[in-house]
């Protein structure tokens, strides 16, 4: 394989990665707005509420955080796309 066909292959893996990565966090997502709906509808305001709200909180920033490192290495990506396609 070529060098350019390693860093196609390189790349093309490096994309799924993130694809996939993308797709765990709207899973995540999704979770954590049903785990809200379960927190507003069926607790009562008690300290196990409370505890509850802030561990959603938390996967919720994680979440957001994952979210954020996975679109900027889309973007880093982008341009080696672009050069590789050149080749």
């Amino acid at each position: 394989m070529t060098d350019t066909g390693k860093e196609k292959c390189a790349h093309t893996s490096l994309r799924n990665e993130v694809d996939q990565l993308s797709l765990a966090t709207n899973h995540l997502k999704n979770l954590v707005y049903s785990m809200s709906v379960v927190l507003s509808e069926r607790m009562e305001h008690t300290q196990e509420y409370e505890a509850l709200l802030t561990l959603f909180d938390t996967v919720r920033n994680h979440i957001e955080d994952v979210q954020g490192s996975s679109e900027k290495i889309s973007v880093l990506l982008e341009p080696c796309a672009l050069e590789i396609s050149k080749d």
